[in-house]
């Protein structure tokens, strides 16, 4: 199921469920951003001008840009699964289940991806429906993906289902669902919300404009403190009820399922040891998933908690008359970048579980992924918080960059080892049924002590009909021996 396909149909659908959705969408076209300049020197002075307390906005485009950097990465994790066998009905399902992750980082952040003209209006807002028909979906994968571990016949059933026609028609229901209910209250833009845009050209009186047609509920005002941003333009959404509901049931899901698939796996401990390490894989990344999900909720609360009611389109810098709160700056942005963290972990332990088989040395680089992506984003957000902290307390942000950065490159090793040893325990060491042969060969010459000349050209020549490299086969023999001293 590709973007397009489901944004063409949520653009039919919603057009005729929302009143005044005529936003001159026969005016779309493909062009830089002429009214803010080109998009590099947007950008720069966006991001160059970026400050937690005035102009916000090139943080949030950064964010933007993670979720689609993400989001290419969990289409090729997506891939990997797909042709690590695709007759397997599992790898299908757990494929299709990544490409929805995909596809909801991708439309997570889009209204902060770039300083959109008035005319993207209604892309904007197809693409946040878009979102949030894939989290509906992402619940329905969710529930259903413990019947591919379970041997009772309704779970049997169910996967074999699933696994072929049955997973087609999710994105179907779906997408039925999100309208039906979006009809029954009113339409999208009331349902899961409407999308705003400013633009603003100096300091001073500004434009507005909303994706229902409606006009913006304020007087849009070009704050002085934003002057060096100008001229831009800022596209905003509302979270409507809907949306509320749709972002707390794939928490629901993930909750289910990591609980189901324990009590899958404390049962069947007994079985081939490959195969509990997938549940037991598995299990994790749902109870990661669930985890991070239940920050994103509590995060939401806190924000309504603080403002009094869900963000509407009331709610922005460029209200003269509303404070807008800087809790929301701060933890406004964190909502969707949760959502896109969980699918990453997601993704990577799921990816794990399911190619650590049949990949030589999947295993190892995907550990090695984790712990450079964990440190590097620790870094780069600790540095951020850091140097405007004492940008704020003292004019000094140098000084926070440099109280962060000092620590990082003198403690880089322990860190780095604390953190291989935290996806050492997410991912444990797993072999293919080649690499276990080679192993035990190995482990076999090296009983007396010496590797004779004969054992190691018959090491060798297997090693090169099972198509190991070099590095992979000193990693093998490096790992027999460290075992063969444990066991001693």
């Amino acid at each position: 199921m590709g973007f397009a396909w489901v944004s063409c149909i949520a653009r039919v659908v919603n057009d005729s469920i929302t009143r005044g959705f005529v936003l001159n969408t026969r005016r779309i076209y493909f062009h830089t951003m002429a009214d803010v300049g080109g998009p590099l020197a947007y950008y720069w002075r966006t991001i160059s001008n970026a400050d937690y307390s005035t102009s916000f906005i090139g943080y949030w485009h950064i964010l933007a840009a993670f979720s689609i950097v993400s989001a290419v990465f969990l289409v090729f994790l997506s891939a990997l699964i797909y042709r690590a066998d695709p007759s397997k009905g599992k790898n299908r399902f757990m494929a299709f289940m990544l490409m929805t992750e995909a596809l909801r980082c991708a439309t997570s952040m889009l209204f902060w991806l770039y300083s959109w003209p008035e005319t993207y209006l209604s892309f904007l807002a197809n693409a946040r429906i878009v979102y949030y028909i894939m989290s509906l979906q992402l619940f329905f994968l969710y529930v259903l993906a413990p019947s591919f571990y379970s041997r009772k016949g309704l779970g049997d059933q169910l996967s074999r289902f699933f696994s072929g026609r049955g997973l087609y028609l999710l994105p179907i229901i779906s997408m039925a669902v999100v309208f039906s209910i979006g009809l029954l209250m009113g339409g999208a833009h009331v349902a899961i919300g409407d999308v705003g845009w400013t633009y603003c050209s100096a300091v001073g009186g500004g434009t507005g404009a909303t994706a229902s047609g409606d006009s913006m509920p304020f007087t849009v005002t070009c704050p002085e403190a934003w002057k060096a941003v100008y001229p831009m333009t800022l596209s905003s959404p509302s979270v409507g009820l809907l949306s509320r509901i749709l972002l707390v049931l794939p928490t629901i899901g993930a909750i289910y399922a990591a609980f189901t698939i324990n009590k899958i796996y404390s049962k069947n401990k007994q079985v081939e040891h490959h195969k509990t390490v997938e549940i037991r894989a598995v299990q994790l990344g749902f109870f990661g998933k669930a985890v991070l999900q239940i920050t994103t909720i509590f995060m939401l609360f806190t924000l309504i908690g603080v403002l009094g009611e869900s963000p509407t389109l009331d709610t922005h810098p460029f209200n003269p008359d509303e404070q807008v709160p800087k809790v929301l700056i701060a933890i406004g942005p964190l909502l969707p970048t949760t959502v896109v963290l969980a699918a990453l972990f997601e993704g990577l332990v799921f990816t794990y579980a399911m190619v650590k088989n049949e990949v030589f040395g999947i295993d190892e680089k995907l550990r090695r992924g984790f712990t450079a992506a964990v440190f590097t984003g620790a870094f780069a957000l600790l540095f951020l918080f850091a140097t405007e902290a004492m940008e704020a307390v003292f004019d000094r942000g140098w000084i926070g960059g440099i109280l962060i950065g000092l620590p990082f490159i003198v403690l880089r090793r322990p860190i780095i080892t604390s953190l291989s040893k935290f996806s050492n325990m997410i991912m444990p060491e797993s072999f293919t049924s080649q690499e276990i042969t080679y192993i035990e060969l190995y482990k076999a010459a090296i009983s007396d002590g010496i590797v004779t000349e004969k054992e190691r050209s018959m090491l060798q020549i297997q090693a090169t009909s099972y198509g190991f490299t070099e590095e992979r086969v000193d990693f093998l023999e490096s790992f027999c021996r460290e075992t063969t001293t444990e066991e001693e």
